[in-house]
């Protein structure tokens, strides 16, 4: 005669069952995000390799590309009695471009540059998002490969916005303050000075709510979230932004930036640490050193 299995047996062997489900949902779920984390970290590395790329091709200054696009004087057509005296200026592109319909497209203009121009792509329309991305300096560099502009964890968070982009260039590298309300000329960074391994080229936007500083998971219309990280101090009329933490490696959260010697790295969120302040400090490549209980990152003194 079979014996057959107590109750209390098939309890047993029930929740053994559910405790190997568990465990094996948590590796693929582990697995999946340091997958997601690897092509994020991927995807800044080859951002500032195109930026490299880009200064290579400028061979007579070697200057990085824009962080944000801006009205550009060209010298050669300021002539005293000129007919093109007043016809000096082109579109020269951030990494991520505004939206100028190509206004510039036929040569040098008088002003023409507005304040639409300077109000973010990023929850626009498809058409005027591709243009933005499509026109921007880094467009070729990157292979125009459009899904190397985007975290893929972005898209799971933000769901039905589908982002364009999930990086945002430091503003030390040349955005226009002047928001339309006047042309500037502005040649862009060198390595003159630069201190490369510690000064930020790209971090994330801010999508989630890891840290506490609830940062939104939907933009607003405007600068913020236009492909140019404004930290606090920058100058013109910038609010301060912050890099994202956007991603957790164990019980860590962590921001993903890249270098301007195109090193990539992992910041660690510490308690009550001021963001604003670390963003600055990387942007302006300082030494620094965290005072947990202010909150604030310090100058190192040498």
């Amino acid at each position: 005669m079979k014996r057959a299995f107590t109750l209390l047996e098939l309890l047993v062997v029930i929740g053994i069952i559910g405790v190997l489900v568990a465990s094996l949902v948590h590796f693929v779920t582990g697995g999946m995000e340091a997958s997601r984390a690897a092509q994020c970290k991927a995807n800044l590395k080859n951002l500032a390799e195109a930026v490299g790329n880009c200064m290579a091709a400028d061979t007579d200054y070697h200057r990085y590309p824009l962080a944000g696009s801006l009205e550009h004087m060209n010298v050669g057509y300021i002539q005293s009695g000129s007919a093109n005296n007043s016809k000096c200026y082109w579109e020269q592109s951030g990494w991520i471009s505004w939206n100028s319909n190509g206004a510039y497209r036929n040569g040098p203009k008088n002003h023409v540059a507005n304040m639409s121009w300077f109000t973010s792509c990023y929850e626009q329309d498809r058409e005027t998002r591709y243009y933005c991305l499509t026109n921007g300096a880094l467009w070729s560099a990157m292979s125009a490969s459009s899904p190397s502009y985007v975290c893929p964890n972005h898209p799971r968070v933000m769901k039905e916005a589908n982002p364009a982009w999930s990086y945002v260039m430091n503003a030390y590298f040349g955005w226009d303050t002047t928001m339309g309300r006047g042309p500037r000329d502005f040649w862009g960074q060198t390595t003159n000075g630069l201190r490369a391994d510690k000064r930020l080229l790209f971090a994330e936007i801010q999508w989630t709510d890891y840290t506490g500083d609830k940062p939104e998971a939907s933009s607003s219309p405007g600068t913020k979230y236009d492909g140019v990280l404004q930290y606090r101090g920058c100058g013109g009329n910038a609010e301060a932004e912050a890099i994202g933490f956007n991603h957790k490696t164990g019980r860590d959260v962590v921001a993903h930036v890249v270098y301007a010697d195109a090193h990539v790295d992992e910041i660690v969120w510490k308690d009550g640490q001021d963001l604003q302040e670390l963003t600055k400090w990387l942007c302006e490549a300082k030494d620094v050193a965290y005072d947990a209980g202010a909150g604030k990152y310090e100058e190192v003194k040498k």
